[in-house]
């Protein structure tokens, strides 16, 4: 009677193969854990707010962008913000899920009668959008707002600033159908925006706003609405 064949010491290719994409699963997993909490992240008011320089913070918010796992927002947190932190409890589990950048001293006072030690650096959304975009590599980048005069300032603005990108115009009213890529874009780097720069006026518009690009983007939304201040009506 023949013996029945012994289990192989090692698995077949397929399993080694299902094995590795396992691993690369992992790992890319693992790089999107890190990613969320960085060494520079700081407790303040409920929530963790970036206490980094311009160089971190930018590669930060660069990887972030990449992993796409899903949409992910940015915001500076003024001292409208830290009020509205400190007494409404739903305002801090928005802003809890975001990316937050200090852009006032209202943090430093806040941090210094706390006992703790003022922010690295304060960023306001003019200057962090312009060193984004130069800091990033060629991509697609979506400017959605309500007034289109602004918007289009805005577009002629970063053209001129960063050429290397491909910006596109969306106005609330269209983005229904708007933000995925037209024909004009098609084919440039993805059919979605890398990134989404929201001209946004208060914390409610912006929550709108972040409603209604989040279901049709994984990538990264700036809520930039005094970035488009000066440039147009």
């Amino acid at each position: 009677m023949m013996r029945p064949a012994p289990y192989p010491n090692a698995r077949p290719a397929p399993f080694d193969a299902l094995a590795q994409l396992q691993a690369v699963h992992v790992e890319a997993r693992s790089e999107w854990i890190a990613a969320m909490q960085p060494d520079g992240l700081r407790r303040f008011c409920g929530v963790q707010i970036c206490d980094m320089g311009w160089t971190e913070t930018l590669a930060y918010v660069e990887l972030v962008s990449n992993l796409r796992q899903n949409a992910r927002t940015l915001s500076f947190v003024d001292s409208r913000a830290v009020l509205r932190l400190s007494l409404d409890a739903g305002c801090r589990a928005v802003l809890g899920r975001r990316i937050l950048l200090p852009a006032s001293r209202s943090l430093d006072v806040a941090a210094r009668l706390g006992g703790g030690d003022p922010f690295k650096t304060r960023f306001d959304a003019t200057r962090f959008v312009d060193a984004l975009l130069t800091f990033v590599p060629r991509c697609h980048v979506a400017l959605v707002g309500a007034r289109l005069g602004r918007l289009e300032a805005m577009r002629a603005h970063l053209s001129g600033h960063a050429p290397w990108h491909m910006l596109s115009v969306v106005r609330a009213a269209d983005l229904g159908s708007g933000i995925a890529a037209h024909g004009a874009v098609a084919g440039y780097v993805g059919s979605v925006p890398d990134v989404v720069i929201v001209d946004s006026d208060g914390y409610h518009e912006e929550v709108r706003f972040e409603q209604a690009v989040g279901l049709r983007h994984n990538g990264l939304i700036i809520m930039a609405g005094t970035a488009f201040d000066g440039r147009g009506r």
